[in-house]
């Protein structure tokens, strides 16, 4: 699924909201959770991305939507990268063409149903 830039407009628009709300709750309290609030934000401050994109990954990684790779499967994406190119169109086209019974959407929808 792709995040558009409408979509990541609409989630930090959603997160300010939110943080918003919360420092209206926590001002009605004793003031002992807005400062600490306080000192948790200014600990965790965004990163100045580079690009959108760089921006994107970090409020997923900090949403938990996005991890760094296994030393095993950066070991598979440096295996798939040293393939020649003709290999690669090769299982590209047969993962393209290959009719899969049941879907893999149909295998997904049963697997959430049994949990």
């Amino acid at each position: 699924m792709a995040i558009t830039t409408a979509d990541l407009k609409r989630m930090q628009r959603d997160i300010e909201t939110l943080k918003k709300q919360v420092a209206r709750l926590e001002r009605r309290g004793n003031g002992k959770q807005r400062a600490a609030a306080q000192r948790r934000k200014a600990a965790l401050p965004l990163a100045r991305a580079k690009n959108e994109n760089e921006l994107a990954d970090e409020i997923l990684r900090r949403a938990g939507l996005l991890a760094e790779l296994t030393p095993e499967e950066k070991a598979m994406a440096a295996e798939w990268r040293a393939l020649p190119e003709a290999r690669k169109q090769q299982v590209v086209h047969k993962l393209r063409t290959t009719p899969f019974n049941p879907t893999f959407s149909e295998t997904i929808i049963q697997d959430r149903g049994e949990r």
